[in-house]
């Protein structure tokens, strides 16, 4: 087990705390203080957003969202974004009232946020935005350092994209990370697989997942590209060094090219136990991606950890 950094502690469970409930009515922009906090010392606080959907049943995204605030001392912010379906805008003659009150109980879901801060031992707050869901979660995401979300596989399966969150995988906002519904973890991120291959996504996937990584028991990166390195023109970007620099360390495997697909990636970071698979643009231009299939699609919708994915 690798040494956390100097003026770092691990977070542990707050004593007594209890399953997250289902949905209960909850309100907007509420700073909840909680008096069990793992901050480092002397660092700035994390933020986390919390993509908030009342259509669905969200308990491990937020079961794993509060574990992992907790686990970095983070902020954690509940977002719901308020809006209606072009559907819903074409067959109801009172659509702006129908907002409006889908408004007022977005609002009112304050409390319940504030019991589940409470409860988890963190400090957050609620907010909810009236607009498109995407560009309410690409904007609020464009101040924040992570945002988590539901890995929605079903809406992954389409030939025309993903979901809201997989819209605003294409923006220049915060890094998402996606949780399975069926994922049972609760104790943050402590093993990490990183599949590498060298793309600006990829790095970016990494820097991004820096503040994990940093409290991380175990990394592994996935190497992708060094089997293919001398036949690219293209800067070489040494992911070896900058892990060094930051002072993590990581278990190396190469992938041959029978590897380098969905399954056996995703295959690898289970058999390593890994609570968290970090990864960028993997394999083929985003519209080869979303039209022919890849790497990321694959994972986007059969995967049973939850995924740190960056795009470009």
């Amino acid at each position: 087990m690798r040494p956390n950094p100097p003026g770092w502690q691990r977070a542990g469970a707050v004593a007594g705390a209890q399953p997250i409930d289902p949905y209960q009515p909850d309100g907007r922009l509420l700073a909840c203080n909680a008096e069990t906090q793992d901050q480092p010392p002397g660092n700035a606080m994390l933020e986390f957003i919390v993509d908030i959907d009342p259509e669905h049943d969200d308990v491990a995204l937020l079961r794993f969202a509060f574990a992992l605030a907790r686990q970095h001392g983070a902020h954690l912010t509940g977002l719901q974004a308020v809006t209606l379906s072009t559907a819903e805008v074409m067959v109801m003659p009172d659509a702006m009232l129908v907002l409006e009150e889908r408004e007022q109980a977005a609002r009112g879901r304050r409390d319940w946020w504030r019991e589940l801060c409470r409860r988890h031992g963190v400090e957050g707050s609620w907010e909810a935005h009236r607009g498109l869901h995407e560009a309410v979660l690409s904007r609020r995401a464009s101040l924040a350092d992570l945002v988590l979300g539901r890995l929605a596989r079903e809406a992954a399966r389409l030939t025309s994209g993903l979901n809201p969150l997989g819209r605003v995988l294409s923006t220049e906002a915060a890094p998402m990370l996606l949780v399975p519904d069926q994922w049972p973890g609760e104790n943050g991120v402590h093993k990490v697989t990183i599949a590498w291959n060298g793309s600006t996504e990829a790095a970016r996937a990494v820097r991004a997942a820096a503040p994990l990584l940093l409290r991380a028991d175990e990394i592994v990166v996935l190497d992708g590209v060094s089997r293919i390195q001398a036949n690219e023109r293209r800067i070489r970007l040494a992911l070896d060094r900058w892990l060094e620099r930051h002072a993590l360390r990581a278990q190396w495997e190469t992938l041959d090219e029978e590897d380098d697909n969905g399954q056996s990636i995703h295959d690898r970071a289970r058999g390593h136990g890994a609570d968290l698979l970090v990864m960028g643009a993997w394999g083929h231009s985003r519209m080869n991606e979303w039209l022919l299939g890849g790497v990321t699609r694959h994972l986007l919708q059969h995967s049973e950890m939850p995924l740190l994915v960056v795009e470009a």
